[in-house]
């Protein structure tokens, strides 16, 4: 039985493959220094309930992964390029809105402007990786880019948090500059021709939608996408009330980060070597589920420093897999709908996510004897997903051929 291969970092990294990991870089930061905070800005500062958040998370949700498989299709024909840069204007002019308006309604318009852009540029962005890895081991490469993801996740929460303290237009304001900053990175620094366009990619985008085996993945994957959501929702709010205020919740985050960044290539290594593909996802939908549990059934600061940790070792466990497994699927042809695709299938278990986590949430706040059942609702999700998983998940993918990239 194969397993994943070793990520090595930066090992043989083109121009072009450093520009689209500080790309990444960018979009993380701008993007973690704002959305884990939102949630209390929405609670504490606008005075909005709980299962009003849940909803504005879920339209933003459904706005950027509804959309993916169009999305991914356009950037399938047009260039991975123009997608990455349309759609991180798109995404910086909601961002921008997200702080600086207080009615409903404009903040539900702000989310759909920062979900769209989200769709135009994260498919295009996946499959960009992959043009660019031609030569090399895609597992490394795709594990390079979640680890500097996750350093944006470092340094953006920390940012925010720092700013959410003056004033929090000032956080959507450098969230939106950071996406402008991306734009020029995209035009300036990526190459052009990275999709091959016309109707090799209609009948590709067809193909996906034939492949039964990836269409069973994308279902388990919204299952996942369930608990991952609770990253935006339940953990914020829940770090908030712990440490009380937004720069708590800042440093619950960065400390997240802080772990992933440290452990993450020898964590993944060592699960690559010893786990096929889907008891490796099998395991990170269980510890994320258990992560939620134990940070509410030990309210304390011990019990949400372990939850958090336990939930990030699920996500460093399933990220690199999760993308790894939908670049098997693909065999490099169409990559941006397949993942465009996958992308609806996250809308749908995100939506289900934050609207669920929400209304769980609000037991949880009225108190009484079933203020600890969401806890336990968290815990049962992700042994259940773990076990689908486990039963019903993909393949072991096959080793790429190792090549000297000198």
């Amino acid at each position: 039985m194969s397993r994943l291969p070793r990520a090595r970092l930066f090992d043989g990294t083109s121009p072009a493959l450093w520009i689209l990991y500080t790309d990444t870089f960018t979009m993380a930061v701008g993007f973690y220094m704002l959305v884990p905070l939102l949630a209390y800005h929405f609670l504490q500062n606008l005075g909005l309930t709980i299962a009003v958040v849940g909803a504005i998370a879920a339209v933003r949700t459904a706005s950027q992964n509804g959309m993916m498989p169009v999305a991914g299709w356009i950037a399938d024909r047009i260039d991975y390029k123009r997608a990455i840069a349309l759609g991180v204007l798109i995404r910086a002019v909601g961002f921008a809105a997200l702080g600086s308006v207080d009615s409903v309604g404009l903040l539900i318009a702000a989310s759909v402007l920062a979900g769209l852009g989200g769709a135009l540029f994260h498919p295009a962005s996946y499959a960009a990786y992959s043009a660019l890895a031609a030569g090399r081991d895609t597992i490394r490469v795709y594990s390079t880019r979640e680890l500097v993801s996750n350093l944006g996740f470092i340094v953006g929460p920390m940012l925010g948090g720092l700013l959410a303290g003056l004033d929090f237009r000032l956080v959507s304001w450098v969230s939106a500059g950071l996406f402008l900053a991306a734009f020029v990175v995209t035009v300036v620094g990526l190459p052009a021709g990275m999709s091959t366009g016309g109707s090799m990619q209609q009948l590709g985008f067809r193909a996906v939608l034939r492949n039964g085996a990836f269409l069973r993945y994308c279902l388990l994957a919204a299952g996942l996408s369930v608990l991952v959501s609770q990253l935006y929702l339940v953990v914020p709010i829940r770090a908030a009330e712990v440490l009380s205020g937004s720069v708590g919740v800042g440093v619950v985050y960065t400390a997240a980060a802080v772990l992933m960044v440290s452990t993450m290539l020898p964590l993944t290594g060592f699960a690559s070597r010893t786990l096929a593909p889907r008891s490796i996802l099998a395991v990170g939908a269980f510890c994320m589920g258990s992560g939620i549990a134990i940070m509410g059934l030990w309210p304390t600061l011990a019990g949400l420093l372990t939850g958090v940790g336990v939930f990030t070792i699920g996500q460093m466990l399933s990220q690199p897999v999760a993308n790894a497994v939908v670049a098997d699927f693909s065999h490099n042809n169409s990559v941006a709908s397949y993942f465009g695709v996958l992308g609806l299938a996250h809308a749908i278990g995100g939506v289900i996510g934050s609207s669920g986590g929400g209304a769980l949430y609000s037991l949880i706040e009225k108190g009484g004897p079933l203020s600890l059942a969401p806890w336990w609702v968290f815990l049962g999700w992700g042994t259940l997903v773990a076990v689908a998983f486990r039963l019903l998940g993909p393949r072991p993918l096959a080793r790429p051929t190792e090549r000297d990239p000198s």
